[in-house]
């Protein structure tokens, strides 16, 4: 490759794309005037856009209608399922043959619990395995010498051989593929796999599945690496050329773009970014002496499921137009796309601990997604999963979800069964453009490697999520029992405690017996004989941080950077409800709020039930069923109830009469309540009065709703 190659990737890789196609005078054209201009006069001079056009984070408009003039410069729509570039997937059968794997990935911390959890998962149906290390093992780091914060945390425990031979125990390594997320670097826990099967009599090329390294990855998700890049990198074509001749169908290079959708990106920007990652690997492991179609078929995608159900089939069927692109460009054949694998999760962003069971609806519609989209394994998260653990029945009704996509559903009997939707094809086709340019962004800034050292594209991220968090805290975004139409009467999961200085000392005790001599092989400079050395340590009893160092040749560490945080977009309300739950605790009740309900139903009944699921969100018990004739006679049963909130109830045309004498009254009699209005009157003027009389808030459906929650329970104590 040249030394032109970035230019290549971000400028001439992409042809010259139709924006646009004047579609002809036809009927077609006639009947959407037509729609057009009933829908206009329906609105009366409201704004179309506003109304019936949505705006995504992502930048997309989602039109109300869409036809077949839609579709109008949109590529490859003549293309078939199996054929490059793969819009309709790499399967000319779709999953007719073979559905997707059953990937179900585990929440176990140590070797027993997960070959425990995963005996019976594989007896149920599941067909593939998921083995992550925890951060302490991805790190080459014994569990004597991590931190405890990192021992058995975000994965399994993998010190010496005996923890991968307890794992895997009775796993059938030639019929279930076993995907093994090591880390940074593959070297130590590569070591200590094919030594498990070498023990157990598997030849070596029958292995499936994946032994994938990802440092960039690694980088990201700690924001420092103990070895460079470069030295990383160098690990990593060695370890795809030694799998190449010895365990030829596995994978070794992972990318895990799923980090980006947890942290609170957009579908545009984990697409972006696994292409820059897939592209850093290709130019770096090219620079190591591999051939771009040798790394192509290399690579293990990972993606996260988001909630926005046809943006994340446009997402998955938008991914292999773009990676054949990236593939092409670095000389390897358009079919060499289909080789890399694409793995996804139904991420824990939008999941909750608040009414829980929720999380089982959420989780069959993200599946739905990936399986229309066209992934080739999925995990579906157990709806309690997002507490950190999952009993047997959790896991079982997970699986059972993709048992009833593939059967009860039949998803799997139509090879791409989304595409020719007119509306899905645009979508896939915009998602895929933007996704491009943004690429090509990260590209001219030196790729994602220059790009994450200058918090680029960490900074982008952060932003989505900051969008998306305010939608939450507004409301404009809702989550179901969260945020909307609260069960206070649900009980939420308890996140699974965990004593780590435990659990450390329990993994530290067990290193040091298995251990069987002292180990401190030292490195070697040939990758093969140090591979071979570390097949040999592994096997006479060698840890993961003995074989870490014999990985590393230097001990000069890759610069910092600004780290991707996983987080939930329900963290900020559970806060607040477990805020008024410890109040009910030590209070023996829920903070409570009055609602004084002004004149007959029709007059009141909207906003009070507004307030009631307002606050209800918050954990707030609502009080005061009877309804008030008089302002005077509203304030004096909310001063009698004994609540600190009072929020008046009625409509805006008898607020100017009912609000100063409501306000005056309860300050008059209790100064410390606060008073709170249902509805915002549009004058400012109104507004400014009304505070004059008394009115401390006023709720309505553009309030920060989380913000005007933490306010009321600092108010009161509860916070």
């Amino acid at each position: 490759m040249s030394g032109s190659e970035r230019f290549c990737l971000s400028s001439s890789i992409m042809p010259d794309l139709p924006t646009s196609s004047q579609v002809s005078a036809d009927p077609l054209a006639a009947a959407l005037a037509r729609w057009r201009a009933t829908v206009d006069a329906e609105l009366k001079g409201a704004s179309f856009e506003k109304k019936f056009v949505t705006r995504t984070f992502e930048g997309i408009s989602l039109q109300p209608l869409y036809t077949r003039a839609d579709l109008a410069g949109v590529p490859h729509l003549g293309t078939a399922p199996g054929a490059a570039p793969f819009l309709r997937g790499t399967r000319k059968q779709g999953y007719k043959d073979k559905i997707w794997r059953i990937a179900q990935e585990s929440t176990a911390s140590d070797a027993e619990a997960f070959n425990t959890a995963i005996r019976q998962d594989l007896a149920a149906g599941q067909d593939a395995v998921v083995l992550r290390p925890d951060l302490a093992s991805r790190a080459g780091r014994d569990p004597d010498a991590a931190r405890p914060e990192e021992l058995g945390v975000d994965g399994v425990s993998l010190a010496t051989l005996d923890d991968l031979n307890t794992a895997l125990k009775d796993v059938d390594l030639t019929a279930v593929p076993v995907n093994v997320q090591t880390g940074a670097d593959a070297l130590p826990i590569a070591a200590l796999y094919l030594q498990h099967a070498k023990i157990r009599g598997v030849d070596w090329t029958r292995l499936t599945g994946a032994v994938s390294a990802d440092p960039l990855g690694e980088w990201l998700a700690r924001g420092e690496l103990p070895t460079t890049l470069e030295e990383l990198y160098d690990n990593l074509a060695a370890w795809t050329k030694w799998a190449g001749n010895h365990a030829p169908a596995l994978h070794t290079i992972g990318v895990n773009a799923a980090m980006w959708g947890e942290a609170g990106g957009t579908a545009t920007q984990e697409l972006a970014f696994a292409l820059a990652a897939a592209a850093e690997y290709l130019r770096a492991l090219y620079r190591h002496g591999l051939r771009s179609e040798s790394v192509a078929t290399r690579m293990s995608f990972r993606f996260a499921i988001g909630p926005q159900f046809f943006t994340e089939i446009a997402k998955f069927r938008a991914f292999r137009p773009l990676w054949t692109r990236v593939v092409t460009a670095f000389g390897a054949t358009a079919d060499t796309a289909a080789g890399a694998s694409v793995h996804a999760v139904t991420g824990h962003w939008d999941k909750t601990l608040l009414d829980p069971h929720v999380n089982l609806l959420r989780v069959t519609t993200e599946a739905l997604s990936a399986v229309l989209g066209g992934c080739d394994s999925l995990h579906i998260a157990p709806f309690d999963e997002v507490a950190g653990s999952s009993d047997e029945f959790s896991r079982r009704i997970a699986r059972n979800v993709h048992t009833l996509l593939a059967e009860e559903f039949s998803f799997a009997e139509t090879a791409d069964p989304a595409g020719g939707s007119w509306y899905v094809e645009k979508l896939t086709d915009t998602l895929a453009r933007n996704a491009w340019a943004l690429f090509q962004d990260i590209e001219s800034k030196g790729g994602l490697t220059a790009a994450l050292r200058a918090g680029y594209p960490q900074q982008l991220v952060a932003k989505a999520a900051g969008e998306k968090a305010d939608a939450i805290a507004k409301r404009r975004l809702g989550l179901v029992g969260t945020n909307l139409f609260p069960n206070l009467k649900e009980k939420p999961l308890a996140p699974v405690s965990v004593d780590t200085n435990v659990r450390a000392a329990e993994l530290v005790a067990r290193v040091r017996a298995r251990r069987r001599g002292p180990q401190s092989p030292a490195p070697i400079s040939d990758w093969n004989a140090r591979f071979n050395a570390a097949l040999a340590a592994a096997r006479d009893g060698a840890t993961v941080g003995e074989l870490s160092r014999m990985a590393q040749a230097s001990a000069t560490g890759e610069g910092a950077i600004t780290p991707v945080v996983a987080r939930r977009a329900s963290e900020a309300f559970e806060q607040l409800r477990a805020a008024s739950a410890a109040f009910a605790a030590k209070t023996g009740a829920r903070p409570k709020v009055f609602l004084a309900k002004m004149g007959p139903v029709l007059q009141h009944k909207a906003r009070a039930d507004f307030s009631a699921g307002f606050f209800a969100v918050g954990g707030f018990e609502s009080i005061g069923k009877q309804s008030f004739e008089t302002p005077e006679s509203a304030a004096a049963a909310a001063v009698a109830s004994g609540a600190k909130i009072a929020v008046l109830c009625s409509t805006d045309d008898t607020y100017p009469a009912l609000v100063p004498v409501f306000a005056k009254a309860v300050k008059a009699a209790a100064p410390k309540t606060t008073v709170v209005l249902a509805g915002l009157p549009a004058d400012a003027a109104v507004v400014a009065a009304f505070r004059e009389a008394g009115v401390d808030e006023f709720i309505h459906i553009r309030a920060n709703v989380y913000e005007l929650l933490a306010k009321f329970q600092k108010q009161i104590g509860a916070l």
